[in-house]
């Protein structure tokens, strides 16, 4: 069975606070803990969507 890795908007959505289904979450943390790919992508995400709230902020 292939494994599936998370898409870039799954990411996004993560760090956004957008997912709030507790299964959807679950699965997603579980697959962050063992795919060394995923994570990498994670943080990165992570990195992408931290300097884009700065950049909204130096707007306001």
């Amino acid at each position: 069975m292939a494994t599936e890795h998370i898409s870039d908007h799954d990411l996004e959505r993560y760090y956004l606070g957008m997912i709030t289904d507790e299964t959807e979450l679950a699965q997603l943390e579980e697959h962050l803990l063992w795919c060394a790919w995923c994570l990498d992508r994670a943080q990165r995400t992570q990195d992408y969507v931290d300097a884009m709230r700065r950049a909204i902020l130096d707007l306001l």
